[in-house]
């Protein structure tokens, strides 16, 4: 019988993966999606290599790049590393570093908020401003002292007060002029509030144990938003962010909860079990990223050295990484900060340890010269029965004829694990397509017997990869 008139059937593999329990009880289900980005193409789920990073600007300074920030009145990028600021002037990379009076924390992420003339940074001290000339430390004695985050409403500029349930505010249209009465309170459930933002002219305010809107009711100004305190506190302040113009956070549960209109609701995740046995989670840090007009969360975990993404698009849950060469095994993706420069259609990436910035793209099929590890594993699929099957075919449909001056003929890789058995098989090894090969299916023929089989299907050459389903001719033989 020829390949073609064969009855293919599909298996799951382009789906939400789950690994909320051990792989052996997934059979309709993907069991994990590492470095790919679900994407959708006439209503179907494809997987695309995730966008790849190239060095742009080392600082020098050997740490973590704190914050990002670009500032479009301004046309420039705002960079922090090590306590010490700079103005990137132009998609050259041009900068400029800013002295003055500044008490910027050293490794601690930095919160950005402006009226448009002046910037105001935050990372758990006193605040601290520029107009891209200088650097001054907030002066008012009556602004508060111990400020992780920062807001702008209606010409207000707003700072949580550390260790309080209490957000201040300065006078209007003066960022600089601070009475220590000025502030509002969350006052649903004694509670310290703990990040803050600001989206459609409203502030939200999370606690370690509750959620509150307030709004500028134009009297005092800031008042509490009737009904919008909820029982969804926060364990990781920085996780905080809006996504495609949702609020996302993960609980003071470890759950992570999405927020539409104000409604918070508990987002399923198929990371749920993990999530509940990290050793620690309160360190974590969310940001957004828009690529290709995708909007993706990073959840990145310092101490468990992972990174969670969500496709707000897609729904699909997956994982970024950053492949150890040395050890084989992943890390957690290298980015911690995020901006897109729009001026030079440029998406920004800071370093979580060496001062560097990447320019982010999928048109870059390497992390600044490191193998992207693209990999999607299945579950064990039975194909509704336990008895005794013959796999004649799998077939991968992919695009192909990607080959690029760097790598002429990219490969894909296929593994199995049979019957759960303690060992996957040896890789086997085929070509994604020289240039101008375009016929759209990668083919693997004699595969062997089994009752539940595993698949796992890795690329890592310096190409694009893309995946659009798995089928398999499979032929029953009974118990």
């Amino acid at each position: 019988m020829g390949i073609e008139s064969r009855d293919l059937k599909d298996f799951p593999l382009i789906e939400q993966p789950f690994e909320n329990v051990d792989d052996v009880q997934v059979d309709q289900w993907a069991s994990t999606i590492m470095d790919f980005l679900p994407v959708v193409v006439e209503g179907k789920i494809q997987l695309v290599k995730r966008p790849g990073l190239t060095e742009w600007i080392n600082l020098g300074t050997g740490l973590p790049i704190d914050g990002l920030y670009w500032w479009d009145r301004k046309n420039c990028a705002v960079v922090v590393s090590g306590g010490r600021v700079w103005k990137i002037l132009d998609s050259g990379g041009t900068r400029v570093e800013l002295t003055g009076s500044s008490e910027l924390r050293s490794s601690a992420l930095v919160k950005f908020a402006t009226d448009g003339n002046r910037l105001v940074m935050a990372n758990g001290g006193r605040m601290v401003h520029t107009e891209l000339s200088s650097l001054t430390t907030m002066a008012d004695a009556q602004a508060p002292t111990n400020v992780t985050h920062v807001a702008e409403i209606d010409g207000y500029l707003l700072a949580n007060v550390g260790g309080t349930g209490q957000i201040q505010f300065s006078s209007f249209d003066d960022f600089l002029d601070w009475n220590a009465l000025d502030f509002v309170s969350a006052e649903s459930k004694p509670d310290d509030v703990v990040a803050i933002g600001e989206a459609y002219r409203e502030l939200i305010a999370v606690g370690r144990e509750t959620v509150e809107f307030f709004q500028n009711d134009g009297v005092s100004p800031f008042s509490r938003i009737t009904g919008s305190s909820q029982p969804f506190g926060i364990e990781a302040p920085y996780s905080l962010t809006n996504v495609g113009g949702i609020w996302m956070w993960l609980s003071d549960k470890r759950e992570l909860v999405m927020m539409q209109g104000r409604a918070v609701t508990p987002v399923s995740s198929p990371f749920d079990k993990i999530l509940q046995d990290f050793v620690s989670v309160n360190d974590a840090v969310g940001y957004t990223t828009m690529i290709n007009g995708h909007a993706i969360y990073l959840l990145n975990f310092p101490t468990a050295g992972q990174t969670l993404a969500f496709n707000y698009k897609t729904k699909v849950w997956h994982k970024w990484g950053y492949w150890d060469t040395e050890r084989a095994r992943y890390g957690r993706f290298r980015g911690q900060t995020y901006t897109f420069a729009r001026a030079w259609n440029a998406h920004l990436v800071g370093d979580y340890s060496n001062g560097i910035i990447y320019k982010a793209s999928r048109s870059t099929f390497t992390d600044n010269g490191n193998p992207i590890r693209s990999l999607v594993r299945t579950g064990h699929i039975s194909h509704g029965t336990m008895g005794s099957k013959r796999s004649n075919l799998i077939r991968l449909k992919a695009k192909r004829g990607l080959a690029n001056d760097a790598c002429p003929d990219p490969q894909i890789s296929m593994r199995r694990r049979v019957n759960n058995g303690g060992k996957w098989t040896n890789e086997r090894w085929k070509s994604l397509g020289k240039t101008g090969d375009h016929v759209n299916h990668v083919d693997w023929q004699r595969n062997g017997m089994y009752q539940t089989q595993q698949l796992e299907f890795v690329h890592s050459d310096p190409t694009d990869c893309i995946l659009m389903s798995g089928q398999e001719d499979v032929e029953y033989l009974g118990q």
